[in-house]
């Protein structure tokens, strides 16, 4: 196959490049080189960038930042797999952990778990042989357990670059096996450290439905503020899976009615989520959690004995499904009280805290605003009543 021809600019680059390592600008040369592999032109050639990486980048290696070295080197591989013909995936795999091995004494932690990482991520969207029995994946799950204590030790690190890379690998891992909320989890993780405006629009969008149908189908996902406080959503608007966000917003308000409106507008794309037909049962089960849930948040300290009739109205139960429903919160860590069936109240002492919407914060407002009004009130009272002390 001929070489494709080099798009106009590129020479020029190319002789900038050599320009600042002659002058010794080694950090403009570091910051010149991340630029250009990673401009669209570049990327598209990737047999261009292995010949620059063998002539120039092997060469200079030393003289740059070596977490910059690492993002550089792992921008040419990608790009490499990414132009067929120039690395195949395994090829691609082979090279990246065999940089963050052998040069792992000069690279340092950091930069060797960054080109780790990107090995992961590799690996986990080649296509995998029919004899693999697992062995990408185990070899995925191995080196994100080792990288586990380096991350924990990293924390207060400036560069986000390492985070950013390590959560991409772990939520895209749990992406294929599995447990969502696992997924749910890394994927917030992830959101914490990039940004979202520095993501593709179609993996926003991909990462957007993802983590909606984790936090919808997760086992111990109740807190939706998290997610909602991210501006991922938003990549959602306008598209098919528009509704997806929206659902969101009706858990994270423990809506029940709402949710139902929802699912009748939405049933045909709704069933068509294996996630959410599988978990039929579960979701409903999480819908009525959330609506006791905010009922109790609603709902004054003082005046949480709340009647069995209450609850069986707002989570849109009958009343002999109400014990269990409370009984299921407690068990759930979600709740903290005790249930009254002769008086069928259900006396609520703790519930779990949650991110807050901007409504759920203005209620919380006004039920400060009337606790210090009461406390004004009590004050005034109080000092009218007493005797003066003289």
């Amino acid at each position: 196959m001929a070489a494709a021809a080099a798009p106009p600019g590129e020479h020029f680059a190319r002789a900038k490049l050599g320009e600042l390592f002659e002058r010794k600008l080694y950090h403009e040369l570091t910051g010149a080189l991340v630029a250009f592999v990673a401009s669209p032109a570049a990327r598209s050639r990737g047999g261009m960038l292995l010949e620059l990486e063998a002539s120039f980048l092997s060469k200079i290696e030393a003289k740059l930042n070596q977490l910059a070295y690492a993002r550089i080197f792992a921008e040419v591989v990608r790009a490499s797999v990414d132009d067929a013909g120039a690395l195949t995936a395994v090829e691609g795999i082979a090279k990246l952990r065999g940089a963050a091995e052998s040069k792992k004494g000069r690279l340092g932690a950091e930069p060797a778990l960054y080109l780790e990482m990107e090995a992961c991520l590799l690996e986990l969207g080649a296509p995998r042989a029919a004899d693999d029995g697992g062995a990408a994946l185990r070899a995925v799950k191995k080196a994100l357990d080792e990288a586990k204590p380096t991350m924990d030790a990293l924390t207060g690190t400036t560069d986000t670059a390492v985070f950013r890379k390590y959560y991409a690998a772990l939520s895209e891992y749990h992406k294929q096996v599995g447990p969502p909320e696992a997924f749910y989890s890394a994927a917030l993780s992830l959101l914490s450290y990039a940004a979202t405006d520095d993501m593709p629009l179609a993996a926003r969008r991909v990462l957007a439905t993802d983590i909606a149908l984790a936090a919808l189908s997760g086992e111990g996902v109740y807190n939706f503020g998290e997610v909602l406080a991210t501006p991922i959503l938003g990549a959602l608007e306008d598209t098919p899976n528009a509704w997806l966000g929206e659902l969101l917003r009706v858990f994270a308000a423990g809506d029940v009615d709402a949710f139902n409106d929802l699912l009748g507008k939405h049933r045909e794309a709704y069933l068509a989520q294996p996630a959410l037909r599988a978990k039929a049962a579960f979701v409903k089960e999480k819908i009525a959690l959330l609506a006791f849930m905010n009922l109790v948040f609603e709902t004054p300290a003082r005046q949480r004995a709340l009647p069995f009739s209450a609850i069986a109205a707002r989570a849109r139960l009958d009343g002999d499904q109400v014990e269990w429903l409370a009984m299921r919160a407690m068990a759930l860590g979600l709740v903290q009280g005790v249930i009254d069936e002769i008086a069928r109240v259900v006396e609520v002492s703790w519930v779990q805290p949650r991110v807050l919407d901007p409504g759920q914060i203005r209620h919380l407002v006004e039920q400060i605003d009337t606790l210090s009004d009461k406390a004004g009130q009590s004050h005034t009272l109080i000092a009218d009543q007493t005797a003066e002390l003289i």
